[in-house]
């Protein structure tokens, strides 16, 4: 697969097999995404892989927070607020997209919670991320991390994988940092599924819209 048909395909995979990722291969993928470009080549990230009893720990103490209401004390806000009609609209036809995909009616609020609750547990993903990067950096050196984030999620397909990107994790920062030791110095930005997805499920059938670049883009001559 060329880099073209690579960055068409990338979807979010939000439903894993079993099946376990080799060790070398998530460290292939992490050092493929390093050369991401960064301003001053600060590389401003960090990266938190958990597996097996570690992911565990962190589900099972995660899933307790919200399914018992806790509310910790996020360190940036997901989205602006209020958040402007045109990403407000953008963001309720994924949400309406992705629940049709899965059979489940507007009106069914506790089946709409159980698939939020999945967030928690990396959709089943055999290998659960954390990216964090240091409070010190403002929003320039965020966009550098999202490049390196970019090039997980195109290194994973280019290894039959797939991706979600979850910023669901930012909003138990303290529960995060707690269970896998991170310093309070890092912010925790979001997290990463990472597996083979599981092509049965009819939630990795969803795909998201894209505007017309003609909404975006404008030539200067």
């Amino acid at each position: 697969m060329n880099l073209k048909d690579i960055i068409k395909s990338r979807y979010s995979v939000r439903s894993f097999t079993k099946k376990n990722v080799d060790i070398e291969i998530i460290k292939e993928i992490l050092q493929i995404s390093k050369c991401a470009p960064s301003g001053g080549n600060i590389q401003p990230w960090k990266v938190y892989v958990v597996t097996g009893s570690a992911k565990e720990k962190l589900i099972e103490r995660t899933l307790s927070n919200y399914d018992n209401g806790v509310q910790e004390k996020i360190e940036y806000e997901i989205y602006p607020n209020p958040l402007d009609e045109e990403y407000r609209k953008r963001r309720s036809e994924c949400a309406k997209d992705m629940y049709a995909a899965l059979s489940i009616e507007q009106d069914d609020i506790e089946s709409r919670l159980t698939q939020i609750r999945e967030n928690f547990k990396f959709f089943g993903a055999p290998v659960g991320m954390i990216i964090t990067i240091d409070k010190a950096f403002a929003v320039n050196g965020w966009g550098h991390v999202g490049m390196f984030i970019q090039n997980i999620c195109l290194s994973a397909i280019d290894n039959d994988m797939g991706t979600c990107l979850q910023e669901s994790w930012s909003i138990y920062p303290e529960t995060v940092k707690d269970v896998l030791n991170i310093p309070d110095n890092e912010v925790v930005w979001c997290g990463i599924a990472l597996g083979y997805p599981n092509l049965e499920h009819p939630i990795n059938n969803y795909r998201t819209s894209r505007e017309s670049i003609d909404k975006f883009v404008t030539f200067i001559k």
